[in-house]
């Protein structure tokens, strides 16, 4: 019987965490921790997709009856809503540089148009257990489609987040 692989993301310390940098220099793929970059931890997140849609050419022509097809260029994007937290969200104005993402917050980041370096670990925070590595997506982007919302049933802050991202990703396991 094969060996089943999964992503464990509901036990504590594997819950998906986002960074971000106004650094765009900021990750490498084999970083075992972020400490001492100037990041700011997205972490109270409710959902995460990760958007890889390669777009498709058909056409037809004379030389047979089926369609043909090509690949475009991708439209990448990660997507998720975010449970507010007043540093994270609108930024911490005695934050050091005014320049960095902590200073900023998601929101100030996506009003000034500002382009992040992102990492979106997958299970968990930005260290190595036991030898497990951990699974990322990384890229640069702009943050997009902030909409903070609020109802009487859930009396917390939530809001959609995107980051469209500029190019393509990077992927991989974070080793020490």
């Amino acid at each position: 019987m094969a060996t089943v692989r999964n992503i464990n993301v509901n036990t504590t310390g594997s819950f998906p965490h986002l960074y971000l940098s106004t650094d765009l220099t900021a990750f490498t793929g084999s970083q075992a921790t972020f400490s001492g970059l100037d990041l700011l931890p997205v972490t109270c997140l409710t959902d995460v997709t990760i958007n890889n849609s390669t777009g498709i050419y058909s056409f037809v022509d004379f030389c047979g009856p089926d369609m043909n097809k090509l690949t475009t260029p991708a439209d990448n994007s990660i997507d998720a809503n975010i449970v507010l937290d007043s540093l994270e969200f609108f930024g911490d104005a005695t934050h050091s540089p005014a320049t960095g993402a902590p200073f900023y917050g998601v929101n100030g980041l996506s009003s000034n148009k500002i382009e992040v370096q992102f990492i979106l670990v997958l299970n968990g925070d930005d260290t190595v257990t036991n030898g497990i590595g951990k699974y990322y997506y990384q890229g640069k982007g702009f943050i997009t489609s902030i909409a903070p919302t609020v109802n009487p049933d859930a009396p917390v802050w939530v809001s959609p987040i995107s980051i469209a991202v500029t190019g393509s990703f990077t992927d991989g396991i974070i080793v020490a």
